[in-house]
């Protein structure tokens, strides 16, 4: 833990430090490395968090002396699966994932590694044979968003809507479980679950759904930024008192939560994950060892409104001495600006070891 607490106000001090020199790059190690060309795999181009995360690998891209080709799939596997194909085919020197179906995707991971290529999966783990995965603690994250809305509805008895992404997608699934496993020290709230598809209108019609179906819904808990604007939507149009949390701590989702229409944020950043993977990928490029799992830490940002709430129950603590890293909002909007995730991923950046 005090390691974390000592790279927390490292990442803060120096996102203050770069505010004041926007405009001067601070990468310079990799300046004389060659070219590499990363094919980028997503399943769209549409949702907000992937826009964000292609606005963060695009920045490392130009830091880091790397083309970026992007390919979305509309979440259709089969169309990822040629598409990575098509990258082994182009003579990529890496591809980054972000997988469809973790283990419909395993045997063309298999072909690029085989075929030299590194490959980078994001958020999902997929278990080929020498992929890396980009992976963040999904399931205690959610699971301590559940304790937190529990704990905040302790003495009410009603539905909880979660609104999650895709079958098959492990992002999804292992939100969606530790919400569930969170939730499952509340008898007196009853959980009901729809998929919105990675998509803010789909997101909306399910949360429509959501409340028309249940007159007694206190809460709706979406586990992506990009999905929980369209339930914001639905929520306000509905004109009942219905809190809401999400999960990436993206600047529109923190003012939601600014502005006291969130009660709860996850800040992974997706811009910081998108800038992170690249940063990975160049490393590996120019011959850096580092572990199959890379790991990136995230932060529980609460409102206001529920932060005594969590600090009563001692939610910062979990499970097996587990502890959740918990800041407030001006350091959450300092961590996941630009010039926080330039600065924390620079050359003195230590990747999993």
């Amino acid at each position: 833990m005090k390691l974390r607490k000592r790279v927390l106000a490292v990442v803060l001090s120096t996102a203050m430090a770069a505010a004041s020199l926007v405009g001067m790059s601070t990468v310079t190690w990799a300046a004389e490395s060659e070219k590499i060309t990363v094919g980028m795999s997503c399943i769209n181009l549409t949702d907000a968090g992937l826009a964000a995360i292609k606005e963060g690998a695009d920045k490392a891209a130009e830091d880091y002396n790397m083309e970026l080709i992007w390919k979305a799939c509309d979440g259709d596997l089969d169309t990822q699966i040629d598409v990575i194909r098509g990258f082994i085919q182009q003579g990529v020197d890496a591809v980054w994932i972000d997988s469809v179906d973790v283990d419909g995707i395993i045997s063309v991971v298999d072909e690029a590694t085989d075929a030299g290529v590194i490959v980078l999966t994001a958020g999902s783990k997929v278990e080929g044979k020498e992929n890396y995965n980009l992976v963040y603690p999904d399931l205690v994250d959610a699971e301590f968003a559940a304790k937190a809305v529990g704990e905040y509805y302790k003495d009410k008895e009603g539905t909880v809507g979660l609104i999650v992404g895709s079958a098959g997608n492990l992002v999804s699934e292992k939100r969606q479980e530790g919400f569930e496993k969170g939730m499952e020290g509340y008898p007196n709230l009853r959980l009901v679950t729809e998929q919105g598809m990675w998509d803010a209108t789909t997101s909306m019609q399910k949360a429509e759904d959501l409340i028309r179906a249940n007159s007694d819904l206190l809460h709706i808990h979406v586990i992506a930024d990009g999905m929980s604007y369209g339930v914001y939507r639905a929520v306000a149009n509905s004109g009942k008192e219905i809190t809401l949390s999400s999960n990436d701590g993206e600047a529109d989702a923190l003012k939601h939560l600014e502005d006291g229409e969130y009660l709860l944020e996850n800040l992974v950043g997706n811009g910081r994950l998108g800038y992170w993977g690249m940063v990975i990928a160049r490393r590996l490029a120019d011959g850096e060892e580092m572990a199959r799992d890379q790991y990136l830490p995230t932060y529980k940002v609460p409102g206001e409104e529920i932060k005594p709430i969590i600090e009563a129950a001692g939610l910062a603590k979990g499970e097996d001495g587990y502890e959740y890293e918990i800041v407030t909002l001006e350091e959450a909007k300092q961590i996941g600006s630009q010039e926080g995730y330039v600065e924390e991923f620079n050359e003195s950046f230590v990747p999993t070891k």
